[in-house]
């Protein structure tokens, strides 16, 4: 026994490198392996594709660093009768985990944004730009409710607006809020149309609610293609309607004083999201604090191809 045991421990000391390099290299292939476009038939298959990348429940509870690319491309009408039958935690880590992904992808696009935007106006301060800069920001003007048209002059005042408006949602707001508005992604405007933040439209395709009040018109909810996109809507949402003003000169102010953006902190700017108000920013923040959700506001994407999630009809 001995022998053998002296053999073995020679044989892992002579190979210990290469073994753990082999091991390194299957976990590396295996990983690589679930990059891509996955068609799945149950929240068992998204658990096991969450797991697989590293992104398990337990990872997310203890807060993680790095957060996965991973998009859904739609909420599935089966999620809805699913979740009722799920574990309650169980149903929110699927929907946390889905959710803080799609939050960062979102937020990361308005960062894109927002650096592009800060280069130009440095140098519109020092030397004229570009016809194409110009007109790039003239677009973002537009998208973001600047000006009406791509031919309108931006005035100086109006830069200090873009400026302003074009930034990021801390991430554990965006969830909290989806959580709230949605049922954990569980609500008829969200199984039917990918809505999961209670956004008001007046568009013929707005999916009306049951009990609508029609001295307010003939309002309903904004579908959207995807899940992403719904974020997407919020986040300018946020960054444009004159409800939020509050919202983004707080931010704006903790920019200005190097002070990292935090949902808890942000959270008192969007009473007016609520007819209940000041009750309703309780909610959210008490939402943030019971789940833990206030390290995804320091979190990054990791730099791996995005996984798209593809519920099968």
């Amino acid at each position: 026994m001995v022998q053998i045991a002296g053999i073995f421990a020679l044989l892992v000391f002579l190979t210990g490198c290469d073994m753990e390099k082999s091991t390194h290299e299957t976990a590396s292939r295996h990983k690589a392996s679930i990059q891509g476009h996955h068609t799945v038939q149950s929240y068992r298959q998204t658990i096991q594709i969450l797991d697989d990348i590293g992104y398990s429940e337990k990872a997310f509870k203890k807060g993680m660093k790095k957060i996965p690319r991973v998009v859904i491309t739609r909420i599935s009408k089966r999620w809805g009768e699913e979740a009722e039958n799920l574990p309650v935690t169980l149903k929110k880590s699927i929907f946390l985990r889905l959710m803080v992904s799609g939050a960062l992808i979102a937020n990361e696009e308005v960062a894109q944004e927002r650096q592009k935007m800060l280069k130009i106006l440095k140098r519109v301060t020092k030397e004229p730009i570009s016809r194409q800069d110009a007109k790039w920001l003239r677009q973002l003007a537009m998208k973001y409710k600047v000006i009406k048209g791509p031919h309108d002059l931006l005035m100086p005042q109006m830069l200090k607006i873009i400026k302003r408006r074009v930034d990021i949602v801390p991430p554990s707001l965006i969830v909290a809020q989806a959580a709230i508005e949605s049922g954990w992604g569980t609500s008829r405007f969200a199984l039917e149309g990918n809505a999961l933040f209670g956004q008001w439209s007046f568009s013929d395709t707005s999916l009306k609610p049951k009990e609508q009040r029609k001295k307010l018109g003939n309002y309903g909810l904004a579908t959207f293609e995807t899940p992403l996109d719904s974020i997407r809507s919020y986040i300018l949402n946020i960054d444009t309607h004159p409800a939020y003003h509050l919202f983004r000169a707080m931010r704006e102010e903790l920019r200005n004083a190097d002070i990292p953006l935090a949902g808890i902190m942000l959270a008192p700017a969007l009473e007016h999201y609520s007819e209940r108000k000041g009750a309703y920013v309780e909610d959210l923040i008490s939402l943030i604090r019971a789940n833990h959700l206030e390290w995804i506001d320091r979190a990054e994407l990791s730099d791996n191809d995005t996984i798209v999630i593809n519920p099968d009809k």
